[in-house]
């Protein structure tokens, strides 16, 4: 079954009381006797054509989702959530995930070498080495992805995205902590059909997405799909090399058999290849006044001279395999859910990011990761509902590491180098259930209880070559690493809705989240497992017979030993402290405005307040007590507002669109200090999109980032460096895409 979507949002707690009395008002006497009528409680993919989307001219799409692990419609699952369906992806031309923080407000994307560091809420995680863990849990098609590398081409032939906003530790559970998001792609049809799309750009942009379809039997199905993504780099390193370029070409090939009703098996696999120089830093230098007052230069604008001394390089290839089989058994369907990820990534990069040193650093790694999910969930679409299940993942990561520094010679000097084996293993059991208490009210519990294992160990050598006093060898410090950490936790959720209307959804519930402990670098010591609680109440409406959708939601939440990064001058290294204690709270409204047939306006605003109530790290010979300062990457106010209108005219139909973005001033990191933030900005994209009547072909001419806004995704501060490491969002694109559909 193939699943489309629209975003969805959730809001404000204020305005909950209000919207109580509106909607009981709002009802039709025949609305206020109808029950929720749920779609069947299976998952499993299929070869029919299934309506997804359910419109009519003037009113909006009901979209079915599998947020909860099984399939229901986005305004009738109680979580605060975001749907990004095929069309608003292609249409926006979102091609990685860090564009997906354009369109939601409660969303925030930072870039850490050529990682993706994803922020929902104020909750993530900065730490992307190979003993970092992410805060989000992201998979793809219900596959957990450990390693954030890859993801930012991996947006091609989807069916669409399911970001999920707060703690999800029942049902999703690994280091879910600030949220999950699900990338679902297209699955193998009973139609023969396909598509083609081509996009040309500035910055010699040449991107090609395709996909054909076919039934190769009655009850068989296959699909194939590939992309191409090519841009020169957005900024002149100056050391021969365009800096945070794009390099992949990749495909995927899925089957589908589906024997009989109650049997279903999906297996897939697929193949990415990326190259190029990869993303760059640019190191502003602080200079003897510290670390306050210094700013990135204007000079960052589009095609910027980092003067870098190194141009560095990006390699990585990724293969992936998986499969899901679905039983129905009657009282309840079984689904099993296996995954393989090898992810062979090569990068190198001038890691001090200017010309005053000359420093490199190499990561040369190979993971290969498992996961397998065993769940059963009854079919009954009333009285009491259940699933349960059963989680294990496993990741065996062999890297080698270099950091260099190029003397006045023009010789490589060694520093540093690792040759670790670090191997990580988690499992989980988990089970939710929800019983009806009359045929509007609904109370639902869950519990999940997961345990996290991660070991390192092989030979380092710390410190520059030095010779022997004999003349001869060359010898340096040489030491073993073994290191690892053990952390286990019970997570839960409880929560009660009540539909008030077929199309008025009152909730509130109750989360804890988990993400698992760790330990340093240089023996520097383990850090806890943080652990959060959450409290959310939320309103999902449509007005207006359909027309008009207003989602409403407000949370809370204590956040305690949250994990974030200090930097340790000593050892030239990041450390991970936990915080003792850190408060969040937001409130979120979501509004989409079907105004008339052609015409249609969207508008989501985000307040978030996120401090650190209780934080002190080292600064080298004391304590630094941070306690009032912003959680990392929290703006206060984060508003995103669009609006399309159709003409028909010239025998077709055409489309101009709008869309634009405001987020007020946020830092980057845990010190809040001038040089790590990142002021207000707005930042405006713009398509015109014409379809002739009758044809498959669309042609759009597009504009992103109109005011071509600075935006730093990264900024790391570095006693080493005496600077600050600087990385950047893209500067203003254009271009044209011409899709064809057959």
């Amino acid at each position: 079954m193939g699943w489309a979507g629209n975003r969805v949002t959730g809001v404000s707690v204020l305005a909950l009381a209000g919207s109580l009395c509106v909607l009981a008002g709002s009802a039709t006497a025949q609305e206020r006797g109808a029950p929720a009528q749920p779609p069947a409680a299976t998952a499993a993919p299929t070869l029919a054509d299934a309506a997804t989307q359910t419109t009519d001219d003037t009113g909006l799409a009901e979209i079915v989702i599998t947020a909860e692990k099984r399939p229901s419609t986005a305004q009738r699952t109680a979580v605060a959530l975001d749907v990004f369906d095929a069309e608003t992806l292609q249409k926006n031309g979102v091609g990685n995930i860090a564009q997906l923080a354009n369109f939601s407000p409660s969303i925030s994307i930072g870039q850490s070498a050529g990682a993706s560091i994803v922020t929902i809420r104020g909750v993530s995680s900065r730490d992307t080495t190979e003993i970092g863990d992410p805060a989000v849990a992201i998979s793809i098609d219900g596959v957990y992805l450990q390693r954030p590398t890859g993801m930012n081409a991996s947006f091609y032939d989807l069916d669409r995205v399911e970001a999920l906003r707060g703690p999800q530790g029942t049902l999703y559970g690994r280091n879910a902590t600030g949220g999950a998001i699900n990338i679902i792609t297209k699955k193998p049809t009973n139609r023969t059909e396909g598509y083609i799309s081509v996009d040309a750009g500035n910055y010699k942009t040449i991107n090609v997405d395709s996909a054909v379809n076919t039934p190769l039997t009655d009850t068989l199905a296959a699909r194939l799909s590939f992309v191409s993504r090519y841009n020169e780099g957005y900024r002149d390193n100056g050391a021969g090399g365009r800096g945070d370029d794009n390099n992949a070409k990749g495909g995927r090939l899925q089957f589908l058999w589906k024997p009989a009703d109650r049997l279903s098996v999906l297996v897939g696999g697929s193949y990415l290849k990326q190259g190029g120089t990869g993303s760059v830093y640019n190191n502003v230098a602080t200079g003897p006044a510290g670390l306050a007052a210094v700013r990135p230069p204007e000079k960052s604008r589009g095609a910027t001279h980092f003067g870098l001394n190194y141009a560095g390089y990006f390699d990585t290839e990724i293969a992936t395999a998986n499969v899901q089989i679905d039983y129905d058994l009657g009282f309840a369907t079984a689904t099993y859910i296996g995954g393989y990820n090898r992810t062979d990534y090569n990068h190198s990069w001038d890691n001090d990011g200017g010309t005053r040193q000359n420093y490199i650093y190499t990561r040369d790694e190979v993971s290969k990761d498992q996961s397998h999910e065993l769940r059963l969930a009854s079919n009954n679409p009333f009285g009491f509902r259940w699933q349960v299940g059963a989680f294990y993942f496993n990741e065996d990561l062999d890297l080698h590491n270099r950091f260099d520094l190029t003397n006045a010679s023009n010789v490589n000097v060694n520093l540093r180098e690792y040759f670790f084996d670090v191997d990580t293993k988690s499992y989980a059991f988990f089970g939710q259930a929800s019983y009806d208490l009359s045929e509007r009210l609904k109370v639902t519990g869950g519990v999940r209880y997961s345990n996290d294992e991660k070991s390192r160990f092989g030979p380092q050598y710390v410190g520059a070559l030095t010779q022997n006093v004999n003349g001869g060898t060359a010898v340096r410090a040489f030491s073993i690493e073994n290191s690892s950490s053990k952390s286990d936790k019970f997570t839960y959720h409880a929560g009660l809705d009540f539909q008030v209307t077929p199309r008025n959804l009152l909730y509130a519930k109750f989360d804890t989240g988990y993400k698992a402990g760790g330990f340093n670098n240089f023996d520097l010591g383990q850090y806890e497992p943080e652990t959060l609680t959450a409290y959310e109440v939320g309103s999902k409406n449509r007005f207006l017979n359909n027309a008009l959708q207003v989602n409403l939601g407000a949370y809370y939440y204590q956040y305690s030993d949250q994990q974030v990064s200090q930097f340790v001058a000593a050892q030239a290294s990041t450390q991970i402290v936990n915080a003792g204690e850190s408060e969040i709270y937001g409130a979120e409204a979501e509004v989409t405005w079907k105004i008339a047939k052609d015409d249609q306006l969207d508008v989501s605003a985000s307040y978030l307040h996120g401090e650190f109530t209780d934080l002190a790290v080292g600064n080298g010979t004391s304590n630094l007590v941070l306690d009032g300062n912003r959680t990392v990457q929290s703006p206060r106010w984060s508003v995103t507002g669009g609006y399309q209108h159709d003409f028909h005219l010239l025998g077709g139909v055409l489309t101009p669109r709008v869309q634009s973005q405001y987020r007020s001033s946020s830092f980057l990191t845990i010190y809040n200090r001038a040089n790590d933030r990142q002021d207000g900005f707005s930042r405006t994209d713009a398509s015109l999109t014409y379809a002739p009547d009758g044809s498959s072909l669309s042609i759009q001419a597009y504009v992103r980032n109109i005011e071509n806004t600075v935006v730093i995704s990264n900024a790391e501060q570095s006693a080493l460096y005496a600077g600050v490491r600087y990385q950047y969002d893209a500067p203003r694109t254009y271009g044209a895409r011409l899709l064809f559909n057959f």
